[in-house]
């Protein structure tokens, strides 16, 4: 596996919103909408700048994922918010299509495993365990994807 600035720039740009945006909804259980739209310019940015060529896949892919969460949304009354559906939108910029659903699965286990056994019916924010997914997601897509 090659290691590109592209690759670098990419992960940097996950781990910072991810660990970001994921204290934020921790201590607030909401994300600034500012803030939100920052990380979709970033993530933009990035593939405009290193891989124009191949943006409209993430773009396609932000779209599934983003469509995805508010159907989600929608289902559950409103139990994701707001913040959740702009995450994934930001999820999908970097993940190709096919990886989306172990992205899912991975985030689902995660908060099925730790809300049921420490929290109970506590109401907990999702944006942590989107932004594990998130960076699990991507990991494996560096090395199976090319």
């Amino acid at each position: 596996m090659e290691i590109s600035l592209y690759k670098i720039v990419s992960f940097s740009i996950i781990l910072i919103f991810s660990l970001i945006l994921s204290i934020q909804d921790l201590k607030r259980m909401t994300v600034g909408i500012n803030l939100q739209w920052l990380s979709v310019y970033c993530a933009l940015l990035c593939h405009i700048i290193f891989a124009r060529e191949t943006i409209w896949i993430y773009i396609l892919s932000s779209m599934i994922c983003g469509a995805f969460y508010f159907v989600v949304r929608k289902i559950t009354k409103n139990k994701l918010g707001p913040a959740d559906v702009w995450f994934g939108f930001f999820q999908g910029l970097f993940l190709v299509p096919m990886i989306l659903p172990l992205c899912f699965g991975i985030e689902a286990l995660a908060a099925l495993c730790v809300i049921n056994k420490r929290f109970g019916k506590v109401k907990f924010p999702f944006i942590p365990f989107m932004a594990a997914g998130l960076i699990a997601a991507y990991i494996i897509q560096l090395n199976c994807v090319e």
